[in-house]
């Protein structure tokens, strides 16, 4: 008899413990491991840049064809024009889904610093999805975003990083 008043006790100190630990903002979920990798996967996602999470090779590619055309300073009104024909012609979308890709590109590298240092990141989640011909278009689309204007180191050193992101996709299918 007296275990078993011992147990109730313990059971009853436990449960207000807890009540009193919840009372003073301690949340109880944070002991529970299921809820704990459930939120430590939420927080991983949205701690990446949006840019980092494209899957579709086609936005990734509008997305570094504006990176190279925005590298060499503001993007005047004939380089978005002819981007955005660039668009219309190799992707064959229409006018609207063109602006609407320029827009999004744009929106998605208001916070990246220094787009060829972020080009691994950018493409590793579609990386697979780009054939070799896709990838021959991305980079004769990338010289002509390129060769709007004059180009810069910068624009050099995107094109060169997206060069040799595929480059190691070909080598690591090789071993």
């Amino acid at each position: 008899m007296h275990i078993i008043i011992g147990v109730i006790t313990a059971i009853a100190g436990l449960v207000w413990a807890l009540n009193s630990l919840q009372n003073a903002g301690v949340n109880l979920n944070a002991f529970n491991p299921f809820f704990w990798m459930r939120r430590r996967r939420w927080e991983k996602k949205l701690g990446t840049k949006p840019m980092h999470a494209l899957t579709d090779s086609m936005d990734v590619a509008a997305l570094l064809v504006v990176a190279v055309a925005k590298e060499h300073g503001d993007i005047t009104r004939e380089s978005k024009l002819e981007i955005l024909s660039m668009f219309e012609r190799e992707f064959g979308v229409k006018r609207n889904k063109a602006i609407e890709m320029y827009s999004s590109s744009i929106y998605l590298m208001q916070d990246a610093l220094n787009i060829s240092e972020e080009v691994r990141h950018i493409m590793k989640p579609s990386k697979e999805n780009f054939t070799s011909n896709h990838i021959s278009k991305l980079i004769k689309m990338l010289n002509e975003a390129a060769g709007l204007e004059e180009m810069t180191d910068g624009q050099r050193a995107i094109i060169k990083s997206v060069e040799m992101e595929f480059q190691s996709n070909k080598d690591q299918g090789r071993e």
